[in-house]
């Protein structure tokens, strides 16, 4: 009788001792976080030759509002929700995120901190009551300014590095946006005033777009069903408002100018393959992604991804995309309860 040979099949493999650059090269195209997860799970040896930085760009998931521990997320991507145990906020309440932190402050002692839940990392914010709104930034780093608008009319700047807020007058009419390093605050009839912190100078006044020019206060507002939101994508300042009753929005892109007084908003009809995520749920701030770093994804460039209330379903959010070339939106996902964009950072805060 002739020998038997063993199949591939019933060969012992000892995956430990996969070659770690066979193992890295696996570990990139695992774009689901929580197969990812599981994947370094399988033995020390994967673990220790790949990161959590290893993982696909993940498109934003949608955060649900509740108190720590353990936090909720739905991921659009992938149609999955997953939670995610995170130990530093047992006691904290979260109010805003920017790019992987999540603003919190202790339901203890109102302290208020950054903390990025993946990775449990935490920056402290001298800043001690409850009140506050949260300006920026919105993409967090060590040099950055943070910003915060208190009760009544003033404004909370933290310079990097140190552990004492400086205090700017402000008003309660205004909107305020930290991008790109500078101040932008946006009054009632949409003037903006540029203000660089480090000086606390003004560094340029833009009047507003020009068919807005001729209006009144009353009638601006009659026009727009909502403030403007400003934000940073692709290095340019978008001014993105949203048409009442057309249900339309309208994008404008700050051009400087030489002085104060000639920089001027330019109307803009295309975003390219950028995407504009709003909520208007919070504040209607905002970010800006390509659909390049998301290319496995069918979502649409030359797009705004909003959250907001949803028109007939009460503690219900929609989900809408508008197209900015044909000017239509459709809602693609409904969620319940409070909710807010959360982009993760798998780095660092």
């Amino acid at each position: 009788m002739p020998p038997v040979h063993p199949t591939m099949d019933s060969i012992e493999r000892d995956w430990a001792g996969l070659l770690p650059e066979l193992v890295c090269i696996i570990a990139r195209n695992v774009v689901d976080i929580s197969a990812f997860v599981r994947f370094r799970a399988v033995c020390k040896t994967w673990r220790s030759v790949t990161s959590i930085a290893d993982l696909s760009p993940q498109f934003p998931w949608i955060l649900r509002h509740n108190h720590g521990p353990d936090l909720n997320f739905y991921s659009m991507d992938f149609d999955k929700s997953f939670t995610i145990h995170a130990p530093k906020f047992s006691d904290k309440c979260a109010f805003d995120s920017c790019h992987g932190a999540m603003l919190v402050s202790s339901t203890t002692d109102f302290s208020w901190s950054m903390i990025n839940p993946l990775n449990n990392s935490e920056v402290s914010l001298p800043l001690r009551h409850f009140s506050f709104e949260w300006i920026g930034p919105r993409n967090f780093h060590s040099r950055n300014y943070v910003v915060m608008k208190g009760s009544g009319n003033l404004l909370y700047v933290l310079k990097p590095g140190d552990e004492k807020w400086i205090t700017m007058e402000g008003k309660n009419s205004n909107r305020y946006f930290y991008l790109n390093n500078l101040l932008f605050i946006v009054d009632d009839f949409q003037v903006t005033e540029v203000v660089n912190l480090c000086t606390r100078e003004t560094i340029s006044v833009v009047l507003p777009p020009r068919h807005t020019l001729t209006l009144s206060g009353s009638e601006l507002r009659s026009k727009l069903s909502r403030y403007p939101t400003l934000i940073e994508s692709s290095g340019e300042i978008l001014l993105v408002n949203n048409v009442y009753k057309c249900n339309k929005f309208e994008i404008h892109r700050l051009e400087y100018g030489n002085d104060k007084e000639n920089s001027r908003w330019v109307e803009v009809t295309t975003i390219g393959d950028r995407m504009l995520f709003i909520n208007f749920r919070h504040g209607g701030c905002g970010f800006s992604l390509k659909t390049t770093d998301f290319c496995r994804l069918n979502f649409k460039g030359n797009s705004i991804y909003i959250i907001r209330d949803h028109k007939k379903l009460t503690k219900s959010c929609a989900i809408d995309r508008y197209d900015i070339e044909s000017a239509e939106t459709e809602c693609i996902d409904i969620q319940k309860g409070d909710i807010t964009w959360y982009l993760p950072d798998l780095n660092h805060i």
